[in-house]
């Protein structure tokens, strides 16, 4: 029984983060139609929210850019103590990759 509890509730947070997407993509696409820029998106979003992934996410469906341009865009945008963080974070993230043997180039790196 607990496997199955644990997976519903996976399933619950995917499908509430995924609302959470879409709620915000909506607000990202009417200030794109308001005349906002990509950082000016990225800094409305950051503002109600502090998902940065969210907001990246919201920020390339919004927008029409990709999402490693989307990041980068969020990351300026963010607090520095809190963009220094992400950088270290995404860094790592790209070794670990590359020490799997993954291409990382493409993302970032």
């Amino acid at each position: 029984m607990r496997p199955r509890r644990r997976y519903a509730s996976l399933v619950t947070d995917m499908d509430e983060w995924q609302e959470r997407i879409r709620v915000f993509t909506e607000q990202a696409r009417r200030l794109v139609a308001a005349g906002a820029d990509p950082d000016q998106v990225a800094q409305e979003l950051l503002h109600r929210t502090g998902e940065i992934v969210t907001v990246i996410k919201a920020v390339a469906d919004a927008t029409g850019i990709g999402l490693g341009e989307a990041k980068f865009v969020v990351h300026r945008n963010l607090d520095p103590e809190v963009r220094a963080a992400a950088e270290r974070l995404w860094a790592e993230l790209l070794d670990g990759l590359a020490e799997s043997g993954v291409e990382v180039e493409e993302l970032g790196r």
